[in-house]
């Protein structure tokens, strides 16, 4: 008895062709590159904010160290405190007698805020004789920085009469996509606390 030769079947989709298999490879890698160009985009935005945010939070909290200390200058003493031999339109140097010791001689009761331009850093100079002379960089990114003398009527004064100050700090945050680089202002307007013309009410 003769048998039949076994038949198998074939299907038609025993697999990929090569013209679906290149299709298949083009799709999955125009996705792949839009995937890649939106994760960029996102990390290059997100670096640029964290950049301007560090820059505007430095810059604050040196505004703050700074009014902080110069609402300060003069305590104890009978002028305003303002060393005008070293103070200029970048630079302020001021003297409390904080410890009611009259040498000056203490941490934080002659200190000095200078406008470095070739490090674009504002930096904080204590001028305390038993302490070395430590320096403290406040803020960097700076771009510009301006103190302003003014008396109780915001007319600008000298720095011996001064009644008020005025710091004003300029920053450049860096440009990112579809947004141009921009200069942001702070200003801090402070009292000072021995004032000339207060003293002379007494």
């Amino acid at each position: 008895m003769l048998s039949k030769p076994l038949q198998t079947e074939t299907s038609g989709n025993a697999g990929f062709s090569l013209l679906e298999l290149l299709i298949a490879m083009s799709i999955t890698l125009v996705v792949m590159v839009g995937a890649s160009t939106l994760l960029a985009t996102s990390l290059r935005t997100r670096t640029r904010e964290n950049l301007r945010s560090n820059a505007l939070a430095s810059v604050q909290r040196s505004l703050n160290t700074m009014s902080r200390e110069i609402g300060n200058a003069g305590y104890g003493l009978t002028d305003n405190g303002i060393v005008v031999a070293d103070s200029s339109a970048s630079s302020i140097r001021m003297r409390a007698n904080l410890n009611n010791d009259a040498s000056l001689a203490q941490a934080d009761e002659d200190v000095r805020f200078v406008f470095q331009s070739a490090n674009s850093a504002i930096v904080r100079f204590d001028n305390c004789a038993t302490c070395g002379g430590n320096s403290v960089v406040l803020a960097t990114g700076v771009t510009a920085f301006t103190v302003t003398y003014l008396d109780a009527a915001g007319v600008v004064a000298t720095p011996a009469t001064a009644e008020r100050i005025r710091i004003d700090v300029s920053v450049n945050l860096p440009a990112g996509p579809q947004q141009p680089a921009s200069i942001v202002d702070l200003v801090s307007d402070v009292a000072l606390r021995n004032a000339p013309n207060t003293l002379q009410q007494f």
